[in-house]
C-alpha cells in the first residue's frame, strides 16, 4: 500500500458519496485520498512519517466548487474604485467616492469604477454622460453596474475610445445608447460594446498575474477549491498566465476555463487540453443579457415602473433582445458540437432560454454525441416545459440563485412582477425534472459565497427576509451537491473531485459546522477554517 502522508480525524466527514455519506477519518497519500472510513481502521494505516491532523470537531467537506465565476474580470473590477451597493447605501456616498478619486488623478488619466447598484443604493437616479462630465471634467471615466451588463462613460471616455454619433454598434448585442436625437447618452450595453473602453485599463501580463493570484486566494478563503471560468474577459494570450500560475506549488484553486466563441480560432487549445490544475473545456456564448439593463429576453414586457423607466432606463413595452439572430448561431453551434466543445450559454429570460434551447436541440439532434453536458447559465425564468426539454436533451443547468437574495424584492415589485417572480430561479422544478443542478455567484457580480448560495436555494429568502417562490426550494443535501459533486459533474471532473472517495484528489473544505446539522436559515453563517488542495492546506 502507498505511504500515508496525512490522516485527518476528529470531526464528521461529509463525503457526498451516497454509498458512505459520513465518515470519521481520511488517509491521504500524495495528492490523492487513499482511504475513507472509521477512525480506528484509518489510524492503523499510519507510519512514522504520517502527520495526523485533528479537526477538533470541525466538519470536513469535499472542496467546494463554483462552476461559473470570472477571476479575470474580478482581477480588473475589484481593483477599480468601489461604488458598490455593498459599500455605499446612499448616492451621496457614491458621488463622494468618485469625486475623491478624480481629485487624486492626473488630468487625462483613465478612471474605472465598479458596482453601481440601483437596487442596493438608495435614490441612485439616472446616470450617463452629463452626470459623469460634471464629476470628471478632465478625466475619461467608466462606471460599471454591479450586473456588469451596463457601463456608463463620460464625453472624454467616448473621445478617447474614438466613438461618436456616427459609430455603428459593434454587434454581438453590444450597443452605444443614443437619445431620440441620436446623441450618445454615455450608456454602454453588453460586453461587445464595453470592450471599447475596458481596453484602456492596464491588462499587462505582470499586472494581471498579480491580480489573478489575489483572486485565487479570495476564492480559497471562501471555501472554494475549483472554479469554472466561462468566457475570457482578457485576450486569449492571457491563458498563459493561468497556465503559469497553475504550476505554482502553492496554487490554492483549480480552474476549468471556457473560451468566448470568437476566440476559438485564435488559440491552439482544444477541448480537454490542460491538466487537473488548469484545463480548457468548452466555449461560452451570451444569448441575452441582464434584467437590470433591459436586455434579458422575455415573452412579456418589463414592468413600466419608476425603477425600470427612470433609473434603469428600460423603455416601456420592451421585452429585451437577443444578442444574435438565431440564424447567426445555428451553424456556429453545430460546428462547436462537431469539434467536441462543451457549450455554455448565458440565458436569463423565458424567451431567451427557449430560443437558445431550440438551437441546442438542432445541433444535438443533427450530430449525435453522448454525454455532451451542454449547459444553460443563470436560467432566471426558464419555463417548466423547457426544463423538461433540457433534461431530455441532456442539457444541464447552473442557477444564479442569489438574484433571489440580493434583488428579489425589486424583481418582484418593479421589474418582472409578482407572477413571474414566483417562477424566478426555478431550482426546485429543475431538480424534480431530473436535473443535476449547480449554484453560482458569478463574481464579480456577487461575492463568492457558497453557503449563502445554499441558504438561498433552501430557504428562498431575500435580503429583506421575505420568502420568494417558496415552491422552488430544494433540500440542504441537494444544495450541497450543487456546490460539490454535481458542479464537478458539470465540469467533467466528477471522477477526480466533488466527493471524498478513495482515489480522488484530496481537495477539502474545513468548516465549523456540518451543513446538515444547522438551521437552514443559518447556512450562510457557516465559517470556513481551511481549504486543502491535493493533500496540502492552502488557506
Amino acid at each position: 500500500m502507498a505511504s500515508v502522508d496525512t490522516i485527518l480525524i476528529g470531526g464528521p466527514v461529509v463525503t457526498l458519496n451516497p454509498a458512505a455519506p459520513i465518515a470519521e477519518a481520511i488517509a491521504v497519500s500524495g495528492e490523492r485520498i487513499l482511504a475513507v472510513g472509521n477512525r480506528a481502521e484509518i489510524l492503523e494505516l499510519r507510519n512514522g512519517n504520517t502527520e495526523v491532523v485533528d479537526l477538533e470537531g470541525d466538519c470536513l467537506l469535499p472542496g467546494l466548487i463554483e462552476p461559473h465565476t470570472h477571476p479575470d474580470l474580478c482581477a480588473q473590477c475589484y481593483s477599480w474604485i468601489d461604488v458598490s451597493g455593498f459599500t455605499h447605501k446612499r448616492v451621496e456616498s457614491v458621488e463622494s467616492e468618485l469625486r475623491a478619486a478624480v481629485a487624486r488623478a492626473e488630468p487625462g488619466e483613465w478612471l474605472f469604477a465598479f458596482g453601481l447598484d440601483p437596487m442596493l443604493t438608495e435614490e441612485l437616479g439616472v446616470w450617463g454622460r452629463e452626470r459623469l462630465d460634471e464629476i470628471a471634467p478632465q478625466n475619461p471615466i467608466a462606471v460599471m453596474l454591479q450586473s456588469m451588463h451596463t457601463l456608463f462613460v463620460n464625453s472624454a471616455a467616448l473621445r478617447e475610445a474614438g466613438i461618436d454619433e456616427t459609430t455603428p454598434d459593434p454587434g454581438g448585442g453590444g450597443r452605444y445608447d443614443r437619445d431620440k436625437d441620436g446623441r450618445l447618452t454615455g450608456k454602454i450595453k453588453e460586453a461587445a460594446a464595453e470592450f471599447a473602453f475596458l481596453r484602456f485599463f492596464d491588462q499587462s501580463r505582470e499586472a494581471m498575474r498579480t491580480r489573478i493570484w489575489e483572486q485565487h486566494q479570495r476564492y480559497a478563503r471562501a471555501g472554494l477549491t475549483t472554479i469554472g471560468m466561462p468566457g475570457l474577459f482578457v485576450p486569449p494570450s492571457m491563458l498563459g498566465v493561468f497556465e503559469e500560475l497553475a504550476t505554482r506549488a502553492d496554487l490554492p484553486v483549480r480552474t476549468v476555463a471556457y473560451l468566448r466563441h470568437e476566440q476559438v480560432d485564435h488559440v491552439d487549445w482544444r477541448p480537454g487540453d490542460g491538466d487537473d490544475r488548469f484545463r480548457i473545456q468548452g466555449v461560452k456564448l451570451w444569448y441575452d443579457g441582464s434584467p437590470y439593463s433591459g436586455t434579458m429576453l422575455l415573452d412579456e414586457p418589463y414592468l413600466e415602473s419608476r425603477l425600470c423607466c427612470c433609473t434603469l432606463g428600460i423603455p416601456g413595452g420592451t421585452t429585451g433582445h437577443a444578442n444574435f439572430e438565431p440564424d447567426e448561431l445555428r451553424e456556429l453551434i453545430l460546428r462547436l458540437h462537431r469539434e467536441g466543445w462543451q457549450v455554455l450559454t448565458h440565458a436569463q429570460g423565458d424567451r431567451g432560454t427557449r430560443e437558445i434551447l431550440d438551437l441546442y436541440e438542432h445541433a444535438l439532434l443533427a450530430h449525435e454525441r453522448p454525454d455532451h453536458r451542454w449547459r444553460l447559465e443563470h436560467c432566471a425564468l426558464i419555463s417548466p416545459r423547457d426544463l423538461e426539454r433540457a433534461a431530455r436533451l441532456g442539457v444541464t443547468l447552473s442557477f444564479h440563485v442569489n438574484h433571489v437574495y440580493y434583488y428579489g424584492p425589486e424583481l418582484r415589485d418593479s421589474i418582472i412582477g409578482p407572477e413571474r417572480a414566483e417562477r424566478l430561479m426555478p431550482v426546485g422544478t429543475a431538480v424534480a425534472a431530473g436535473h443535476r443542478v449547480s449554484l453560482h455567484a458569478d463574481s464579480p457580480m456577487y461575492p463568492p459565497e457558497p453557503f449563502r448560495l445554499m441558504r438561498t436555494a433552501v430557504t428562498r429568502k431575500t435580503r429583506l427576509g421575505e420568502t420568494l417562490a417558496a415552491d422552488e426550494a430544494i433540500s440542504v443535501d441537494q444544495a450541497l451537491r450543487g456546490v460539490t459533486i454535481d458542479a464537478a459533474w458539470q465540469l467533467f471532473a466528477e471522477d477526480r473531485i466533488g466527493s471524498i472517495e478513495a482515489g480522488k484528489l484530496a481537495d477539502f473544505t474545513r468548516v465549523d459546522r456540518n451543513p446538515h446539522s444547522v438551521d437552514p436559515a443559518d447556512l450562510d453563517r457557516i465559517q470556513v477554517s481551511e481549504t486543502w488542495l491535493g493533500g496540502r492546506k492552502v488557506s
